[in-house]
């Protein structure tokens, strides 16, 4: 049966299908073979989570970098069973394809074409193979989905709260905050008509800026940023009252003095390799930073008013430029890629494709380097680095592909969601 005739309940019985057989796969691999199923980190997962039910800190296991709310949700691992937390990932998987298909049917797409683009999620076999390996990315994809939702239904409450929750979580979705202060315009997202002079002043003048400046300054923005900044300040209170500094120091800092020699996907894998000894302090440890914030702070910019578009831009160059990359990363933004693909004027057979296999080869490449190195003992390291600078190559073309061919168009119209993709106004995938 072709795809392009199953409805979005029929693809989510297969989804669910599909993970269950994985499930039973993985017990059965973990318990007869020696290269194990089950991901290494939801072995640390599982064990942050007895030390959390013993009462200690989740970080008397060495590598959990985590919150301490993951370890919480995982102690029935330790109580009912240990795949509970895969089911809960699996279930974080589901949730994100249901929310795929109404985000995409919030912006006026067929409901067959969008359970034809959930599909892209729901029945991928490598988000698949992920989740019931036991990783948490999922978790999160379903917090940042719903957070967008919520948004676009104008439920702000709920979505500041989730949005301040989800960057508790893990701190990436940070990124997210310009393109949603950017959205919650007063003209656009709330139909109010604009008021004030900034036309009567030259750009040039600071009259102009500084009048522009005080209008971005809304009740509605204000309330976001505060009821989000505020779940994200209590939440952390409350887990520094509990573990103190070292919350602190393997939750948040860890990440930005981060100098992790091991092979990854990163452009800086090799620099890092290479000055490993240098101070943690060192204002090295930064510089991979300053490109990644300033391209992912203009795409966020940007596409603000087109929300689905900036958040998964920015994720995809924030992957790419992150001074760590591992192939879970690539979840981040897989997850909202099938929200823009009915925006891009692009040739999916050909060109699409294209930019399918330059993605896809030079995982490849860089994967049988890795291979050399971890198996077969040779030294590959500026090999693996070459493989990652050629990843990391065809990763920014396929970045200007994406912003080049991408058909901008604003969520919001005065006040009303725009239905941008129905039947009447539905966007040809062509080239240009």
């Amino acid at each position: 049966m072709s795809l392009t005739n199953l409805n979005f309940t029929t693809i989510c019985i297969l989804a669910i299908i599909f993970r269950l057989v994985l499930l039973a796969y993985g017990e059965w691999q973990d318990e007869h073979m020696r290269v194990k199923y089950t991901d290494i980190d939801y072995r640390v997962f599982s064990d942050a989570a007895r030390f959390v039910t013993l009462g200690e800190s989740p970080y008397k296991r060495s590598t959990y970098r985590y919150t301490p709310l993951l370890a919480f949700l995982l102690t029935p691992n330790v109580y009912i069973h240990k795949s509970f937390g895969k089911i809960v990932f699996v279930l974080a998987d589901i949730i994100v394809g249901v929310l795929i298909h109404r985000l995409l049917c919030l912006r006026g797409l067929d409901e067959r074409k969008a359970a034809q683009h959930s599909a892209l999620w729901l029945l991928n076999p490598v988000v698949a193979n992920i989740s019931t390996r036991g990783n948490a990315e999922s978790l999160l994809g379903a917090m940042v989905l719903l957070t967008l939702y919520w948004v676009l239904i104008k439920r702000l409450l709920l979505a500041s709260i989730l949005y301040g929750l989800s960057v508790h979580f893990k701190i990436y979705p940070i990124i997210y905050i310009l393109p949603l202060l950017i959205l919650l315009d007063d003209e656009d997202y709330k139909g109010l008509r604009r008021k004030g002079k900034e036309r009567e002043y030259d750009k040039s003048s600071w009259r102009y800026w500084y009048c522009k400046i005080l209008r971005f300054v809304t009740p509605t923005r204000i309330r976001f940023s505060l009821t989000s900044g505020g779940v994200f300040f209590l939440l952390n209170g409350i887990m520094y009252y509990l573990y103190q500094q070292e919350f602190v120091n393997e939750t948040y800092l860890y990440h930005l003095t981060r100098k992790d020699p091991r092979h990854n996907f990163s452009i800086w894998f090799y620099y890092i390799y290479l000055t490993f000894d240098i101070s943690k302090g060192s204002i090295l440890g930064l510089l991979p930073f300053l490109p990644q914030f300033g391209i992912v702070s203009l795409l966020g910019i940007i596409f603000g008013k087109d929300i689905l578009f900036a958040c998964f831009i920015q994720t995809f160059a924030f992957v790419m430029y992150n001074k760590v990359c591992t192939s879970q990363y690539f979840m981040w933004y897989i997850c909202l890629f099938p929200l823009v693909v009915q925006s891009m004027k692009i040739n999916l057979k050909w060109k699409g494709f294209s930019m399918f296999l330059a993605w896809v080869s030079g995982q490849a490449i860089w994967l049988y380097q890795a291979y050399q190195l971890e198996f077969l003992g040779e030294n590959t390291f500026l090999g693996i680095w070459m493989a990652g600078v050629m990843f990391f190559v065809a990763n920014f073309w396929i970045l200007t592909e994406f912003v080049k061919h991408h058909n901008y168009g604003k969520c919001f119209e005065l006040g009303k969601i725009k239905k941008v993709w129905e039947e009447s106004s539905r966007i040809t995938l062509k080239d240009d």
